[in-house]
């Protein structure tokens, strides 16, 4: 009886070991989903070895698989070294790890509850009608989205560059990861959904992973890839993040493992999204830090995303595939260590300097608050922008990062301040109700009449908050 090391969702600290054994009547390839009992419980498992062990004397003991998941392909070696590789770098489990990143669905579903949702994926799904009434479409799909064709868009010199870099790094045996430095409006958009085009164009089953830092950005990123991409099919673009429901998920994950999903729009959580033929990685706004996750197995988005380019050219060129899986990181304001990276030479550097439409970025006046009178809140300039706003009908928007109506109060004779009794930080003056408050612990307490350490009446408030600005707006 073969006996197989299958991977199940355990915790870092238990004992048990990361891979436990468990007897079936044939041998399953890696990657095989399988139900197994643990305990009291039935639970899902990956086999993680490509051969079975020989059995052991003791092998009688062990229990058996419940079950195959049969009708799904085994999760492909990329995906089980990438999770490996985060395991083992991110100091977390490996079954923690493994389960987390499937469907949550996935992990309670017998294989007859598997069978019926892979036969009504299968079906083909008619084309999607706007519905005037819907102001909401489905966060996961396409549908909803006016049926306004996009055609590919005319680029620039330095787009065109930097689309000839991104297919020149898939051609390559061996390539760098390409940082796209393009100011805001420059058109990296266009650079991302023409290099999908020529990806999908290049392999009938080639797939694009595209990542954003905010759930809030994918719907309009989805409108844009899904028009541009709508010949493909209704199933061909799909996203995934964790607003979506867990239904949503789940067909979202299986059509992108069968190869259905071409295009693969999500959060950081889809850099684990298995993913048979990946050819191409965008991470949009790869400065920013909701790439890295701060609750259960943490991990960085963007670096995962650089390393399993790295596995999934490994993987072409085993299979004697000239070419490389090419990851692309863009940003307007590039993190100090991927701008490093590319000053080293260990990224590739693409610029895009000009914005689309020959655009210009609103004027931008700083004032020296020290040059003005004494005693200024609002300065002479923001005030004349301000009145002509007004006078022709417009809004004014001013932003203001202190609360309150000053930072601190003090004592010009001794130079006492309201430092908080509970923290290192100052309390806060506020007017409306004659209070210091400090906002990081939320110590409150009335005004002291005098100085509490040499009686002096003369306390004044020294800077200006909201309540200030609000006040000294309105007199004006």
């Amino acid at each position: 009886v073969p006996v197989l090391s299958v991977l199940v969702a355990l915790p870092a600290h238990s004992r048990l070991p990361a891979l436990l054994t468990y007897t079936h009547t044939e041998v399953l390839a890696a990657g095989t989903l399988v139900r197994v009992p643990l305990g009291s419980r039935e639970v899902l498992g990956v086999v993680w070895q490509e051969d079975a062990q020989a059995p052991e004397a003791g092998a009688g003991k062990l229990k058996a698989i419940s079950s195959v998941l049969h009708g799904l392909p085994a999760l492909p070696a990329t995906w089980r070294k990438l999770v490996a590789f985060s395991a083992r770098y991110y100091q977390r489990s490996l079954g923690e790890v493994a389960l987390a990143a499937l469907p949550p669905q996935l992990r309670d579903w017998s294989p007859e509850q598997l069978a019926r949702k892979l036969k009504k994926l299968a079906k083909p799904r008619p084309p999607q009608v706007e519905d005037e009434s819907k102001k909401e479409s489905c966060p996961g799909s396409i549908s909803g989205l006016k049926p306004v064709k996009d055609t590919e868009k005319t680029l620039n010199t330095a787009q065109a560059q930097a689309c000839k870099a991104i297919a020149a790094a898939q051609s390559a045996a061996g390539s760098q990861p390409i940082l796209l430095f393009g100011r805001t409006g420059s058109g990296k958009t266009e650079v991302y959904m023409q290099a999908a085009a020529a990806t999908l164009a290049a392999s009938p089953t080639a797939q694009v992973l595209v990542l954003v830092p905010e759930i809030n950005l994918t719907p309009q990123l989805l409108a844009q890839f899904g028009q541009r991409f709508a010949h493909l099919g209704t199933s061909a673009v799909v996203s995934m993040h964790s607003a979506m429901t867990l239904a949503e998920r789940s067909t979202a994950c299986l059509a992108a493992h069968n190869g259905q999903a071409r295009i693969i729009l999500g959060t950081r959580l889809a850099i684990f999204a298995s993913l048979p033929d990946l050819r191409l990685i965008v991470v949009d706004e790869e400065h920013d830090a909701s790439y890295k996750a701060q609750d259960g197995a943490r991990h960085s988005g963007r670096d995962l995303a650089v390393y399993r380019a790295k596995l999934e050219s490994e993987r072409l060129q085993e299979r004697q595939n000239p070419g490389s899986c090419a990851v692309v990181l863009g940003s307007a304001t590039p993190s100090l260590e991927s701008w490093q990276a590319a000053q080293t030479g260990r990224y590739q550097l693409c610029e895009l300097p000009e914005r689309i439409g020959s655009g210009q970025l609103a004027p931008v006046r700083l004032v020296d608050m020290r040059l003005q009178p004494k005693g200024t809140v609002i300065s002479t300039y923001l005030l004349a922008a301000i009145q002509t706003r007004i006078a022709r009908g417009e809004q004014s928007l001013l932003l203001l990062n202190r609360r309150g109506y000053a930072p601190v109060l003090s004592c010009g004779s001794c130079g006492w301040k309201s430092a908080c009794g509970h923290c290192s930080a100052f309390q806060v003056f506020h007017k409306s109700d004659r209070s210091l408050r400090c906002h990081h612990c939320g110590a409150a307490q009335g005004v002291p009449r005098a100085c509490p350490e040499c009686g002096n009446l003369d306390i004044a408030p020294v800077g200006s908050g909201t309540e200030k600005h609000e006040e000294e707006i309105c007199t004006l």
